[in-house]
């Protein structure tokens, strides 16, 4: 399984000019593989989230391709993307969706219930999770009487319980103190090890547990690329 991002572009219309459009992506092509681990960094508006929600199949392409495994996302069904998505990405986005009303536990549960497993296996892992994140305590409580760092916890552990084989973290560890962004970085290495791709947006560069390709995004394009190493 792979995403392939080719001659990718993105445009919007301007909500400021009549008739002006905006170009928020320009020719970028890469390939995500199982394993593989990726940041995307830059400035707040070079591109970061969007490229997240394409790879995602959130938003499709103005022109190029995103083919999630076989799926096309210009042409595929929302249902086949979603079906996808569904199943394979752990999508973990900047803003805070929860259910204000569900418990923390319930929050990371209550998505994964459709999955092929007992409500018992998937509680487990779910516990374990958020027992990795320092948030056990928490399992009760509802997600207004959290803080902004905690609540990224949750959805954090919610986007994890599936183990899916790719993890698109837009600003993950943004929200956290140091402690905790090392323990979502420690997760995210074990996931990788077992076979998960790790894409991580992130306004600067962060420095990971395991070796990845880093890429700086400025108005739009990949302007720069290195070989990270292991910290």
């Amino acid at each position: 399984m792979s995403i392939k991002i080719i001659r990718l572009s993105k445009t919007y219309r301007s909500t400021q000019e009549t008739g002006r459009t905006v170009r928020a992506l320009t020719n970028i092509t890469l390939d995500i593989n199982e394993g593989s681990s990726t940041i995307f960094y830059g400035p707040t508006g070079s591109g970061k989230t969007t490229l997240i929600q394409l790879m995602s199949g959130i938003l499709r392409p103005t022109y190029g391709e995103v083919v999630l495994n076989s799926i096309h996302t210009s042409q595929a069904s929302d249902r086949n993307i979603t079906r996808f998505r569904e199943e394979h990405i752990g999508y973990i986005p900047q803003e805070i969706l929860l259910i204000r009303d569900l418990t923390v536990l319930e929050n990371i549960l209550t998505p994964n219930l459709f999955r092929n497993e007992t409500r018992k296996a998937l509680k487990n892992r779910a516990l374990d999770l958020l027992e990795r994140l320092d948030m056990f305590n928490q399992r009760h409580v509802k997600p207004y009487q959290l803080s902004g760092g905690e609540q990224k916890k949750v959805m954090i552990a919610r986007a994890l319980l599936k183990v899916p084989g790719y993890i698109l973290a837009d600003e993950p560890v943004s929200e956290l103190d140091q402690e905790s962004a090392n323990d979502v970085k420690k997760l995210f290495s074990e996931f990788q090890k077992k076979g998960s791709a790790i894409v991580v947006a992130s306004h600067k560069k962060l420095q990971m547990r395991h070796r990845c390709d880093i890429y700086l995004i400025h108005k739009g394009q990949i302007i720069e690329y290195a070989r990270g190493g292991r910290r």
